[in-house]
């Protein structure tokens, strides 16, 4: 890992002079036009993902809620615009700190947890022990348990960021209005799941003579279609506990009856057989377009694809439903981190305190709220309205203004419910935010990377990927399951238990 990390030092000193070129580069990223600092405020420089637009003559530095930002905090935010995809953000990063370019405050996805401990070990992040004790309200935004995926060696090294809706993920979306014209019930069990599903593709649900519906969907991510896995109690990925350790889903009895069930709905034709070369995108288009009446999506799905679908047909009614119970009694979908990214602290920071008071006072719910529901003469009658004791979007502004909620660097730890009400009590968020919290299946490890990890994890999980899909598609047969499961252990996944096991064991 250090000689990548000096491999991309060198990379950067040959690329220094296009530094510049990316940070201006049209639609991905901008460092916008940046206000004279105040002499009497700290300034902190910060780097965050990029991807919305502006009015005009406003720029992420120059706009209503930076100005109540810095007045409010007293500190002088000046932020570098990066890209809007992770990969490429993640990239974008390397090369500033590389450079010598080097940003107070950053924020990484969560899902670089092993970058957070390379550059932990390699110095170029602050230890936060003991500078956070001061700062009550950040403090108290994070979930308890969220500090061991920022621990490195005993020692904290970054603030988990949580997300919007907390730890929901997924529900299992259906149309009743095809199940109503085909006489057939909300389906509970697995079993019922697969006769509607067949009875979708087969039996002309929406009624125009052709034979193109479909059944199961899915997509290239496994854990899209979460709810046929967990219906057997295993989540790709994922850790469970088992005989009082923790042990990978992955390799699991449970997890190759699930393989062995799923490969036959392919067979079969019941589980859509393009999955594999399906992308996200595609897979919602088969909702929006009435292809689809059967699926699982992201909680907010009612304000995505499933509006799409309502808005090309009338009749299309879509409802959320549990998960299928397995032959077992279990059943689940994916449940998410109780975090989506992590704020990092250079250890070059000049202004620490100024920092984490910025981020304690994004921390108090007033303060958010005033990066959901706007302030002064960009709140009440401008962001949204009252009607009824109900607050109501002005859906124009806030998509007009939708940068705003990417200046709102903490979440609260209690799920926004007037938020999400507000955001159209028609989709009903709260509801699909708690029935996909009630029916998550928790990674029961939420340590940070291990060592092994680190070095292992990559190709195990490359491995799984290509396993699970053959084993599913037919390229191989259930049985190399078994081999998986050998060479998952011998190519670092027993060390990596040993890890977790101590890990865990710790905890208790």
């Amino acid at each position: 890992m250090r000689a990548k990390f000096i491999s991309i030092l060198l990379l950067a000193s040959l690329a220094g002079s296009a530094l510049t070129g990316c940070a201006s580069d049209k639609g991905k990223e901008t460092t916008g036009k940046s206000a004279a600092p105040s002499a009497s405020q700290p300034v902190v420089k910060a780097f965050i993902m990029g991807g919305a637009k502006f009015p005009d003559g406003e720029d992420i530095n120059n706009n209503p809620w930076m100005t109540m930002l810095r007045k409010e905090t007293g500190v002088d935010l000046q932020i570098q615009y990066g890209p809007a995809a992770a990969d490429e953000y993640m990239n974008k990063l390397n090369l500033l700190l590389a450079s010598g370019d080097i940003p107070d405050l950053y924020f990484i996805p969560s899902a670089n947890q092993s970058w957070l401990m390379d550059n932990a070990k390699l110095g170029a992040i602050m230890k936060l022990d003991g500078k956070l004790d001061a700062y009550s309200n950040l403090k108290n935004a994070v979930y308890p348990e969220t500090w061991d995926a920022v621990t490195y060696n005993g020692g904290i090294y970054g603030i988990p960021v949580l997300a919007d809706g907390n730890s929901a993920t997924d529900n299992v979306y259906i149309r009743k209005d095809w199940l109503d014209k085909l006489k057939l019930d909300v389906p509970k069990t697995l079993d019922d799941y697969i006769k509607v599903a067949k009875a979708f593709k087969d039996q002309d649900p929406d009624g125009n003579g052709k034979a193109d519906t479909l059944g199961l969907i899915a997509y290239d991510n496994m854990l899209a279609w979460s709810n046929m896995f967990g219906a057997f109690g295993v989540i790709p990925g994922y850790w469970m506990e088992k005989n009082g350790t923790l042990v990978p889903a992955d390799i699991q009895p449970e997890m190759k009856d699930a393989l062995a069930y799923i490969h036959q709905l392919f067979a079969d034709k019941v589980l859509d057989n393009e999955w594999p070369i399906t992308k996200k995108g595609t897979y919602e288009e088969k909702v929006a377009n009435g292809k689809a009446g059967l699926y699982e999506s992201s909680w907010a799905a009612a304000r995505s694809e499933i509006q799409t679908s309502k808005q090309n047909d009338p009749n299309a009614d879509w409802i959320a439903i549990a998960p299928p119970v397995g032959p077992g009694g279990k059943q689940g979908v994916f449940g998410g981190a109780r975090y989506k990214s992590i704020a990092v602290i250079s250890s070059k920071a000049q202004n620490v305190d100024a920092i984490l008071k910025l981020l304690d006072w994004q921390a108090v719910p007033e303060n958010r709220d005033k990066f959901v529901f706007g302030f002064d003469q960009y709140g009440e009658n401008f962001m949204y309205t009252k009607k009824d004791g109900a607050i109501e979007m002005n859906f124009d502004n806030h998509n007009k203004y939708g940068y705003r909620q990417q200046l709102m660097l903490m979440q609260p730890k209690e799920l926004n419910e007037q938020k999400m009400e507000a955001l159209g009590p028609q989709f009903k968020l709260n509801d699909m935010i708690k029935l996909s919290n009630q029916y998550g299946i928790p990674n029961a490890f939420t340590g940070a990377p291990t060592p092994a990890m680190v070095d292992n994890q990559s190709a195990l999980d490359k491995l799984r990927q290509e396993t699970f899909t053959k084993i599913i598609i037919g390229d191989l047969p259930v049985s190399a399951f078994d081999d998986f499961v050998a060479s998952y252990k011998a190519k670092g996944g027993d060390i990596i238990m040993k890890e977790v096991a101590d890990w865990y064991n710790n905890k208790k």
